[in-house]
């Protein structure tokens, strides 16, 4: 069994966009190595348990915040090797068995916990030998920025790391948000199927231009299933078209009343917008609901700009204020 598992203090190393900080002390005769490393295009932190010269066997348990949400906990090697009997069944918990496995190299992962948790909030964790009852505590920081997500003044600063909170929108790349970039077709289908949380769909959609096995294919199908979108006339979806405001608005309204919800129109809300006009038949009703609910705004007070293209962050504004509604 394990001696002096705690011996060795936790080094943790925290991976933040390029670089790399050790956080924790020399290592003092048998114990664990942990390492946290942030995935920069989701708003999640794997931690992995990695091998080290000396380590015994014996029977550990994890405990961390309710408020946190454990994504994963598997191991990284063979059935049998490094770790057996994991259970994360239990919110708050993990237990797990660790059998010595001096065939790997120090430094070898064989645990790996994926958390998500909320921007801006550190969480504390911490491990306990069972047999001894001897405990070590590390903290999970989220507090990754985006590189062009960093002025708090910004218009959109809190809507994009609300967003990516949500799980409802990544990064793009390793450490880009890309605010000003246009969002597709193919990106808010998705990111309502997961709002949805990732249904099955019972068919496949008849789009040409959705092929299996293309990341955005299931939340296509199931879109359009529940009538959340809608194909072109040559009877192709364009999954990497650009979105414009007035689809963006009728792909959230269509979802809203697939979630139950009933428009009560008031007086023409869009009387006011001298671009009225431009907005099309189909879309009219549900620019008039984004209007009068405060889930869109125009682009001035007197403008909406249906047709433009919407921004990636405008999208998670508006995803945001719908969240705020609902």
């Amino acid at each position: 069994m394990m001696k002096k598992l705690f011996a060795l203090l936790l080094a943790a190393v925290m991976l933040l966009g390029a670089g790399a900080t050790a956080l924790a002390a020399e290592p003092e005769g048998a114990g664990y190595v942990i390492s946290i490393a942030n995935s920069s295009t989701t708003n999640s932190l794997t931690v992995d348990l990695l091998t080290w010269e000396g380590m015994k066997n014996g029977r550990l348990e994890l405990t961390y915040p309710e408020e946190l949400t454990l994504v994963s906990a598997r191991s990284t090697l063979d059935a049998g090797a490094g770790i057996t009997d994991l259970d994360a069944s239990k919110p708050g918990t993990v237990h797990f068995a660790w059998a010595a496995y001096t065939a790997q190299k120090d430094g070898t992962p064989v645990l790996r916990l994926t958390f998500r948790g909320q921007h801006g909030k550190s969480y504390e964790l911490t491990l306990t030998e069972t047999e001894t009852g001897k405990q070590a505590k590390f903290q999970l920081a989220f507090d990754f920025r985006f590189a062009d997500v960093m002025d708090e003044n910004a218009w959109y600063y809190d809507a994009v790391y609300a967003a990516w909170d949500a799980g409802l929108m990544n990064g793009v790349g390793r450490d880009y948000f890309a605010p000003n970039a246009t969002l597709d077709r193919a990106t808010l289908a998705t990111v309502l199927y997961r709002e949805a949380g990732e249904p099955a769909a019972k068919g496949t959609a008849s789009f040409t231009d959705i092929a299996e096995g293309q990341w955005y294919t299931d939340a296509v199908n199931w879109a359009a299933e529940q009538g959340v979108v809608n194909g072109y006339p040559d009877g192709t979806f364009r999954p990497e078209a650009p979105i414009t405001r007035q689809e963006m608005a009728t792909m959230l309204y269509r979802y809203w009343k697939l979630q139950g919800g009933k428009y009560a129109p008031k007086a023409d809300v869009l009387a006011n917008y001298q671009d009225r006009g431009e907005v099309a038949d189909w879309a009219l009703e549900a620019m008039s609901w984004t209007v009068q609910s405060g889930i869109i705004v125009g682009m001035t007070p007197t403008t909406l700009n249906p047709a433009g293209s919407a921004t990636r962050a405008q999208v998670a504004l508006v995803l945001v204020n719908y969240l705020k509604m609902n």
